[in-house]
């Protein structure tokens, strides 16, 4: 597993399609956001695609997150997407990263102060050394069959 670069004028950012009152989101933190990485086992390069919205709430962040999911990836791997939605459907978490195989990661996070790509990036990057921390975790996770949610410690 390869870490992020640091974000730039490059960096993607993306939405779902629903809509929310200013008083619910922001450009920035204080509060949580969520971002998705294709491929994150690919050996040549990662780039993470980050939610530029900022939620006040965790919850509500995750349930933009299970929006994008069914609403942008379904028409990319069915069950792959419909499994990472049910999932998300029980996490309570207010951190986490969730692996679907070698097909997709997702992860969300608090933003302490900036946008939500920095702090994607800082949280991101240190799951990828936890997953190091033992040889065979990448191999594990690639070889699970449904969708595997994981909290930093």
């Amino acid at each position: 597993m390869l870490r992020l670069n640091a974000p730039d004028n490059t960096t993607n950012y993306t939405v779902s399609d629903h809509d929310y009152p200013e008083s619910l989101t922001g450009p920035s933190g204080p509060g949580w956001s969520w971002m998705w990485v294709p491929s994150p086992f690919n050996s040549q390069s990662v780039k993470g695609q980050f939610s530029y919205r900022v939620f006040k709430q965790h919850r509500m962040s995750h349930g933009d997150l299970r929006a994008f999911i069914g609403e942008n990836l379904v028409g990319l791997d069915r069950r792959w997407s419909t499994a990472a939605v049910a999932a998300l459907r029980d996490v309570t978490a207010q951190e986490f990263v969730m692996v679907c195989s070698h097909v997709w990661a997702f992860a969300s996070f608090e933003v302490r102060s900036g946008r939500s790509a920095e702090a994607g990036t800082a949280f991101y990057n240190g799951w990828v050394n936890d997953v190091h921390t033992a040889p065979d975790n990448p191999y594990v996770l690639m070889a699970a069959d449904k969708p595997t949610v994981l909290l930093r410690r």
